[in-house]
């Protein structure tokens, strides 16, 4: 029948979709071969003879006869049974993770994610770990957070929080790649679990869904073939689900994950997009850099990881697992300081619970390895946070439009209608010492968010409220040298905090 004697070794069934698989094993001149396959690959002539390529004898002569033998041997054979799953993190109630879930199998569905799934590798200990590698940052905040954030990711499911991004950005050669290599040092090698930004919105989903509860860490935004992809990619991401697709039987299988994103790049990730959705969804750290430090210390940050990888996070899944009842209790009053601190800003209390996740994973981490002596200062987290809310101006989209607008006409004053009407196009009037927008500007600068935009001015009291048939609305007709304008009044107030003098 075949120059092989094939024998089938396990039985896969799927933790998570009604599969099956099975292991099969040949010799061929020598060489033992080994391919899991679906249970539909022994079961047809045109699936079983691709096994041709993997070295089995197989051909259109005797591929029906090798089914009939599977069949037999199925039937026959006491097979042992065998979990197996496409995908890490957690599962069905089960966490897998490459190097501790023996008894259930990990099968990659292609080979880069294989690659990914062979960079969950352990290289040193705990204590070299925290010695070497977290030593080494644990006074600068703002390395601390993203470190934070690569623990927090394996357990975001146990707070039913949907996932977020965490960016770092600053001036070039300031360690930013330095630092995400040892977000990744905390579940493998660091050189082979990173990604980079040139890539594709499939390969980020694909990549998402593999890692499924695994940070996603994608270094350097600057190097994306397209920045146009970047915000599809983050509202894709934090949706934490993947782009619905049909088939020819009907819908196919949307993929889903559950985890935190880490990015880096010299500008803030969320100048790449404009919808008004994504500083919300976007926890920035800012003009990064190892302040204080030289370049002999950036060189110690990129060393600092090689020797030590791996073998933290799965002390820290061991020991979150043994003491979670206990911890999961106390994260409530983080999320209540975080959220008072927001004060009144609605995007800032939104990140604040995402925040505050971070700072109680680095309160876990103080207690669980207190006896390897790490040390995480909260109090300086704290102060990041209340830094980020007054330094990034990004977190109030509303007020950002609004400057950007009023720097515009600022600088274009011969768009400005004041005592004389502009040449050409009027974008704005100052009139009887108030200021106002032309609509058809905002139209033009704001795009698709003008409508909401200009909503959220008036409702926050930027720009002044007025009845026109019994409909609120943000403009009002004023009349300049016997003709009819509408305009936006912006109120002075405003202008003044802003720092604009248009008189």
């Amino acid at each position: 029948m075949s120059r092989n004697v094939p024998y089938i070794t396990k039985y896969l069934e799927h933790l998570e979709r009604s599969e099956i698989y099975y292991e099969i094993c040949w010799n061929n001149m020598g060489r033992d071969f080994k391919e899991t396959v679906a249970a539909s690959t022994i079961a047809s002539k045109r699936e079983i003879l691709s096994l041709t390529d993997k070295g089995l004898s197989c051909n259109d002569s005797n591929s029906k006869h090798l089914i009939e033998y599977f069949d037999l041997f199925i039937a026959k054979n006491d097979i042992p049974t065998v979990q197996i799953v496409n995908r890490l993190g957690q599962i069905k109630g089960k966490f897998i993770h490459p190097v501790i879930s023996n008894e259930i199998q990990v099968l990659p569905n292609d080979g880069g994610e294989l690659q990914l799934y062979e960079s969950f590798k352990v290289k040193g200990t705990v204590d070299s770990w925290i010695k070497n590698v977290f030593n080494l940052v644990k006074n600068h905040p703002k390395a601390v957070l993203p470190i934070l954030s690569s623990f927090a990711s394996v357990i975001l499911h146990e707070f039913d929080m949907k996932p977020i991004v965490i960016d770092v950005s600053g001036a070039s050669s300031s360690g930013k790649s330095g630092l995400l290599r040892m977000c990744a040092s905390i579940w493998g090698d660091p050189e082979r679990y990173l990604g980079t930004f040139n890539t594709t919105l499939v390969a980020v989903e694909r990549r998402s869904t593999f890692l499924n509860s695994f940070p996603q860490i994608l270094d350097d935004s600057n190097g994306a073939n397209e920045s146009k992809m970047i915000q599809p990619m983050i509202y894709q991401y934090v949706n934490n689900t993947g782009k619905q697709r049909g088939s020819l039987n009907g819908s196919q299988y949307t993929d889903s994950w559950n985890s935190l994103m880490i990015t880096s790049g010299e500008n803030e990730i969320v100048t790449y997009a404009n919808a008004q959705g994504v500083p919300a969804r976007v926890i920035l750290i800012s003009n990064f850099s190892f302040e204080g430090e030289n370049h002999d210390y950036l060189r110690k940050v990129y060393d600092s990881f090689r020797e030590n990888y791996g073998v933290i996070g799965i002390e820290f899944l061991k020991r979150w697992q043994e003491n979670r009842e206990h911890y999961m209790k106390s994260f409530k009053v983080y999320e209540n300081q975080f959220l008072e601190i927001s004060c009144d800003n609605n995007i800032l209390k939104r990140l604040s619970r995402h925040y505050s996740f971070m700072v109680f994973t680095g309160r876990v981490l103080n207690e669980m390895f207190k006896n390897e002596s790490i040390e995480i200062n909260l109090r300086d987290l704290e102060e990041l946070f209340v830094e980020m809310s007054k330094t990034n101006k990004a977190m109030d989209l509303p007020i950002v439009e609004l400057q950007n607008a009023l720097e515009d006409i600022d600088a274009n004053r011969n768009k400005l209608y004041a005592d004389y009407e502009p040449q050409g196009t009027i974008n704005a009037f100052f009139h009887k010492g108030d200021f106002y927008f032309a609509p058809a500007y905002l139209k033009q600068r704001l795009g698709l968010n003008e409508k909401q935009i200009r909503y959220l001015w008036m409702k926050r009291g930027l720009t002044d409220t007025f009845i026109n048939r019994d409909n609120e609305v943000d403009y009002k007709v004023i009349k300049k040298n016997k003709r009819s304008f509408r305009g936006v009044l912006v109120k002075r107030e405003i202008i003044e905090q802003l720092g604009f003098n248009f008189s």
